[in-house]
């Protein structure tokens, strides 16, 4: 595994580029500000197009002319060199002569690339996920979801009835597992549990790597039946299933009773208060009292500082009445559904581990 740089190291670099942000801010008039955040939805989309249309696929041999992509993709070679030349603004692709080369940051976006966040981008940039974000105003002003308002059904249920979108969302979250993964195994050790339980672990990742992590340890991933199927393959592949127990059912009606570490990866921040005092209150009845609870959930942190969490907090009120937390509401939240929070275990990327265990 890479190693990662220390967490205050890390923070350290980030005021600085923060500072460095505020200052460009500072430089430019107001209505020039106000034009380039405004605006900013036009880098969102060209990074979409490039990834839909595989245009970074093409270039990952080498550099192109915009004529030799659009020939390959079947595209306009005229808009094909001006998404390009945009795209070479934006950090995605260099410009050199009358070709084309892919950044860093471009080769993000090749398919078959081990370090590939083109199945986060297609997500991000489908028309089906802005159009939600488009309802921002509606939101604010009365303070629901706006899925139904635009799908007809809420959240979960368009992924039921839309298979298409369904994978879309499925690879992505699988890819911010893995992307968030070395984070979380550079600060937390798994190896002290016997049996390891993910509530709602969807197709597997997080637990196959936990036990990948911890070879002793049994893994017992809770999930909709739906689900199940899908999981059971990725574990085989994975090499984990024979210490895996995979169990069908809602983790809001029930959840394993023989766990040592109980593990939800971004399940919390999917629920108001109220439903996740709800879903922690089951949780608790069915843990043994030795047991540890660890939250994998971005932390908002104090201040008018950039994070991403403080927009994620906004997407979670849109998609599904959700809501991120800070570390003060965290151990409110914890102590109405009989746990004492231990600690806050901060990491490189916007995760921490927020860890928990029953209260006396």
């Amino acid at each position: 595994m890479t190693r990662l740089p220390p967490v205050g190291v890390v923070r350290a670099a980030t005021g600085v580029r923060t500072a460095i942000q505020g200052l460009a801010r500072r430089m430019v008039p107001p209505e020039v500000g106000i034009l380039e955040v405004s605006s900013a939805f036009m880098a969102s989309q060209a990074v979409y197009a490039v990834a839909r249309l595989g245009i970074a696929d093409v270039l990952a041999a080498g550099a192109r002319t915009a004529e030799e992509v659009a020939a390959d993709l079947g595209t306009n070679p005229d808009a094909t060199f001006r998404l390009l030349r945009a795209s070479a603004a934006y950090g995605i692709v260099r410009h050199v002569g009358d070709r084309f080369d892919l950044t860093a940051v471009g080769r993000t976006l090749v398919s078959d690339s081990p370090d590939s966040m083109r199945s986060v981008v297609l997500m991000i940039g489908d028309p089906r996920y802005q159009s939600v974000w488009g309802r921002l105003p509606e939101g604010v002003t009365t303070g629901d979801p706006q899925a139904e308002a635009v799908h007809g059904v809420p959240m979960w249920d368009l992924l039921d009835r839309d298979a298409d979108y369904a994978s879309t969302f499925n690879d992505a979250m699988g890819r911010l597992t893995e992307l968030d993964w070395p984070t979380v195994a550079a600060v937390y050790d798994f190896t002290p549990f016997g049996t390891i339980v993910d509530v709602g672990g969807g197709h597997g990742q997080l637990l196959a790597l936990m036990l990948g992590a911890a070879p002793a340890a049994d893994g017992v991933l809770l999930e909709q039946p739906s689900l199940i199927g899908p999981a059971e393959k990725h574990l085989g592949e994975a090499g984990v299933l024979d210490r895996c127990r995979l169990v069908g059912g809602s983790f809001l009606e029930t959840a394993p009773d023989d766990g040592d570490l109980y593990v939800l990866r971004r399940v919390v921040h999917d629920f108001d208060d109220d439903q996740a005092v709800a879903l922690l209150t089951i949780l608790r009845r069915h843990m043994p009292s030795g047991a540890t609870l660890l939250l994998v959930e971005s932390v908002v942190p104090p201040g008018d500082a950039p994070h991403f969490t403080k927009s994620l907090d906004l997407d979670m009120l849109l998609w599904v009445g959700g809501r991120e937390r800070t570390e003060e509401e965290f151990a409110s939240l914890l102590e109405r559904s009989g746990f004492r929070m231990t600690r806050v275990v901060p990491t490189i990327s916007t995760i921490s581990l927020v860890e928990a265990r029953p209260a006396d």
